[in-house]
């Protein structure tokens, strides 16, 4: 299972850049992170989430800039996960609003305009309720709404190991599951478009099942 990033990237090569930027928690290109996975084992039954390694390295990076100073940082692992901070004014410790650990579970490349539009459709990913993986979720978006909604655009610039830049749009829903009285699951169903060095757009609609994670369950190496 790869990510369409993942993929695509020697398409987009930019100038080699000799130093990573630091985002929240001090996280960069070439960094590593590990995650305290003790919560997980007391519950693992109940995830459908695989249960994470202690040890990441850091692959690729993504900004999304939400306006308002808040921003969402993405640490792409060189495997199929990645890491989601929510940010509000900054990358302070004192700035970081959420945490939370995704890992791609299935995804499906697109072809056609008219495929891609109807994947993307508030009907398709943006119901009050559905059912994946025999589990009923709920949406986390605008939950008290009763109809469907349409998926959130979320532009991302990304930059990889090899210091090669591109931009992602993003098209996504968040739903959510209740694991016990305190815990979360999230399932992110995403459509990802990029464009190759011919402008031809390229599509793929990704399931990523995911779940909260303390600043004490996060340890960053590097």
């Amino acid at each position: 299972m790869t990510s369409l990033f993942q993929r695509i990237s020697h398409f987009f090569a930019h100038e080699r850049g000799p130093i990573a930027d630091k985002g929240p928690l001090g996280l960069h290109l070439n960094a590593g992170f590990e995650i305290d996975t003790v919560d997980f084992r007391l519950l693992v039954d109940k995830y459908l989430i695989e249960l994470p390694s202690e040890e990441y390295a850091i692959g690729a990076t993504g900004v999304i800039e939400l306006g308002a100073g808040c921003k969402i940082y993405r640490y792409y692992t060189t495997g199929d996960e990645f890491l989601q901070i929510n940010t509000t004014g900054g990358t302070k410790d004192s700035c970081v609003e959420d945490i939370k650990f995704f890992i791609y579970s299935e995804s499906a490349g697109i072809s056609t305009q008219k495929s891609w539009q109807d994947a993307i459709n508030a009907e398709k990913i943006g119901c009050p309720h559905l059912t994946w993986g025999g589990r009923k979720w709920q949406r986390a978006f605008n939950p008290l709404e009763s109809n469907n909604v349409e998926p959130i655009y979320l532009l991302e610039s990304v930059e990889n190991s090899e210091y090669q830049k591109w931009v992602l749009n993003n098209f996504c829903m968040l739903y959510q599951r209740n694991i016990d009285e305190e815990c979360f699951e999230y399932l992110l169903i995403a459509g990802e478009e990029t464009f190759n060095e011919q402008k031809d757009p390229e599509w793929l609609i990704s399931w990523s099942l995911g779940v909260d994670i303390s600043r004490s369950g996060l340890r960053v190496i590097g």
